[in-house]
């Protein structure tokens, strides 16, 4: 017996009702032609491998598929009986021997995987300024990527091994003493050097003028995924356009692992994947590697993580040396393929990079907190066996360090005392792993406004809260000398006119405020308030 599984002309199938209408929720018997009572399989892949239920299901607009359907090359006629039927199991029609002209598979199964880009923005929209030069820093954000559940690194950004960590495309380097400027040339509208593959907008463009000293890192630093366990040990894919303006270089593509900032975790590791020998031509190039294995590593102390371990991918600069790089479409995929062209729409991109940050705030008329956010009502979070009263998990992390390192103590106090200076990664690490809640800064029955000095203003920090509700009137009089009397208030003498030791008053004001209250609160709508994590 020889079985095949052949997909039939129309590999989606609609079932209609007797009204003419999709039969939403309709269900589709399969038999065998020569016993009729026998159910008789049909396959969702071309290996036979994953049988649909029996009835078939089809969704809510009378849709299901695709079918593959089996056949026996040494028994043709035991062919399929179906019998369809709408959701109140009314009969709808029925087909004996029915036998699929199409072709389909048997043997071999091929296994499709979603070619996706793991690098967000590799056309690098919405960069910074379209020239940095010099750079001196040894952490610039280039432009938005990825960014959910990476450790923020806006503030006192936490450096490890390799360079700091954190959301977005970067550029890090150990030193500065690289004369260096990046910029993003246009491509002209009538070049597309990019043969074979979607030329984008602009590229790339990094230089160094001078032979720098001390260099052991200068890279691109691309965020891939939270969490170094979700691509251990998987084939992945990269891809890069790249060419020199003049003499060729060569760069070194790495894939970073960092374990995250916890007690015990095990140290940052970089693992060089292949390399890229430049020309005066635009080039693509194709590294196929494995994912090393993160088992027998560590995160940290078991229940205690900072839960921000994360994969990055680097493409590092030639050390020490001048070059003028040139390069674009830095493309990271799932499983060993030979992925030529590559494209996302600005829409695309930006539904990952504008989706909202650990630390973004918004009001709502929701009642309860949307999941992954968490209500801003004066409580505290911290980490597992904490006594935080609004989250106590490893995940709260995120938002507990970006709070501790932008906020002070005075507006977001940490319970049990900051550890000095109070507002440093490592302190944020150390405390939050000391069990240290952390109180949100305040937002119940407030008017919230930005920070800074505004023109004519005082100058407000972040997380700071000021004012009051009401405000108590101060009792005041005053008093009117007649010509030729006098007053003296203190040591001021108020004369009327003469001269002499008496006065009299013409008339005095009673107390204004009478020592009441009177409320201070501008027109103000409320809403609940929330904060990502």
């Amino acid at each position: 017996m020889t079985l095949a599984y052949l997909l039939a002309p129309i590999p989606k199938w609609v079932i209609l009702n007797n009204e003419g209408t999709a039969a939403g929720g309709a269900q589709l018997y399969t038999y065998r032609s020569l016993n009729k009572i026998q159910p008789k399989p049909v396959f969702q892949d071309p290996g036979g491998t994953e049988p649909w239920t029996n009835p078939i299901l089809f969704d809510l607009n009378g849709v299901q598929g695709p079918f593959y359907w089996e056949v026996d090359s040494t028994n043709l006629n035991d062919t399929y009986y179906l019998e369809a039927y709408d959701s109140d199991n009314n009969l709808l029609w029925t087909i004996d021997n029915y036998f699929p002209n199409g072709t389909g598979g048997g043997g071999d199964v091929t296994t499709y995987i979603p070619i996706q880009n793991y690098i967000t923005n590799n056309q690098v929209i919405n960069h910074i300024a379209p020239t940095a030069s010099p750079i001196a820093l040894t952490n610039l954000v280039i432009a938005p990527s990825n960014h959910h559940g990476f450790t923020p690194a806006d503030v006192n950004p936490l450096v490890a091994t390799y360079g700091v960590v954190g959301p977005d495309i970067r550029f890090i380097k150990n030193n500065t003493s690289a004369t260096d400027q990046i910029s993003f040339p246009l491509f002209p509208l009538s070049s597309a050097p990019l043969v074979g593959d979607v030329t984008p907008v602009d590229y790339i463009r990094y230089q160094c003028t001078n032979t720098p000293t001390g260099e052991t890192y200068k890279n691109f630093q691309f965020p891939i995924t939270q969490k170094v366990k979700n691509l251990s040990n998987q084939a992945m894919t990269f891809t890069l356009w790249a060419a020199v303006t003049t003499t060729p270089v060569t760069l070194n593509i790495y894939l970073r692992q960092y374990y995250g900032s916890g007690v015990a975790a095990t140290p940052d590791t970089r693992t060089l994947i292949g390399s890229c020998t430049l020309s005066t031509t635009w080039t693509p190039f194709t590294i196929q590697f494995v994912v090393p294995n993160v088992s027998g590593n560590s995160i940290g102390t078991p229940g205690l993580q900072t839960n921000d371990d994360a994969v990055y991918l680097q493409i590092e600069m030639p050390l020490g040396e001048p070059c003028d790089v040139l390069f674009t479409k830095p493309c990271l995929f799932l499983g060993a393929i030979d992925n030529n062209l590559e494209f996302d729409s600005y829409d695309q991109i930006d539904s990952i990079d504008l989706t909202p940050r650990t630390g973004d705030i918004k009001t709502s008329l929701l009642t309860n907190a949307p999941m992954g956010w968490v209500p801003m009502n004066d409580g505290t979070i911290g980490n597992i066996d904490s006594s935080a009263t609004l989250v106590a998990a490893d995940y709260a992390f995120q938002l507990y360090s970006t709070i501790y390192c932008s906020v002070v103590d005075a507006w977001a106090p940490v319970i049990g005392g900051r550890t000095a200076p109070g507002n440093t990664m490592a302190a944020a690490v150390t405390d939050f792993l000391a069990l240290k809640p952390l109180t949100l800064p305040r937002s119940l029955g407030r008017a919230l406004a930005g920070a800074g000095a505004g023109q004519g203003l005082p100058t407000y920090v972040l997380g700071e809260y000021e004012g009051a509700a009401t405000s108590t009137a101060l009792i005041e009089h005053s008093h009117t000398a007649t010509t030729g009397g006098f007053f003296q208030v203190g040591s001021t003498t108020t004369t009327g006119g003469g001269t002499g030791t008496n006065f009299t008053v013409v008339s005095a004001t009673s107390p204004a405020g009478s020592g009441s209250s009177f409320s201070l609160l501008q027109p103000t709508s409320f809403f609940n308030v929330f904060i990502k994590l």
